[in-house]
């Protein structure tokens, strides 16, 4: 009796292999839905989008450490530096919202971008024009509540098409 009533609750959903199982499912489904696919408002993953913000923050014409734009992203992106600087290049490479000033590596080689503190980068004419608005942007608290972050950004441009599923 004890023995069934034991297989009974693991095997259950109340019991913990079920639970695990319900966590993960929920967990996965968080991950796919909100940080590995782009929204279609923008076109843009969430890293991605503080990382636009946080070069906003930060524009003055001039270019910026990479190291100083994962710093300041971080105030918005609470997963890390490394995803922060892997977005950063990977959007550097397009060439497109990014302009990039050093060895950014290349994607058709294989070759990897040069570590954050020797390569730059500042928001591209196209970035500037396409992707703010403060006024039409919708906003909401960063992780800590410290800060004011884009929901999504107010593109001009159809993003998702240009950059695909891939951000």
């Amino acid at each position: 009796m004890a023995k069934k009533l034991k297989e009974d609750y693991t095997h259950s959903d109340t019991g913990i292999s079920g639970q695990y199982k319900t966590w993960f499912l929920d967990y996965a489904s968080y991950v796919i839905l909100e940080r590995a696919v782009p929204a279609i408002e923008d076109g843009m993953k969430p890293v991605q989008r503080r990382i636009l913000h946080a070069m906003k923050e930060m524009d003055d014409g001039r270019f910026n450490k990479v190291a100083n734009i994962i710093g300041q992203s971080m105030q918005y992106h609470p997963h890390g530096d490394a995803s922060i600087g892997d977005a950063l290049v990977n959007m550097g490479q397009k060439d497109l919202l990014i302009e990039t000033q050093g060895n950014w590596g290349d994607v058709r080689t294989g070759d990897e971008a040069a570590a954050p503190r020797y390569i730059e980068a500042r928001l591209s004419k196209f970035a500037l024009d396409v992707a703010f608005n403060p006024k039409t942007t919708n906003w909401q608290l960063s992780y800590d509540g410290r800060k004011n972050e884009p929901v999504t950004l107010p593109m001009k441009f159809p993003m998702l098409l240009a950059q695909g599923a891939e951000g």
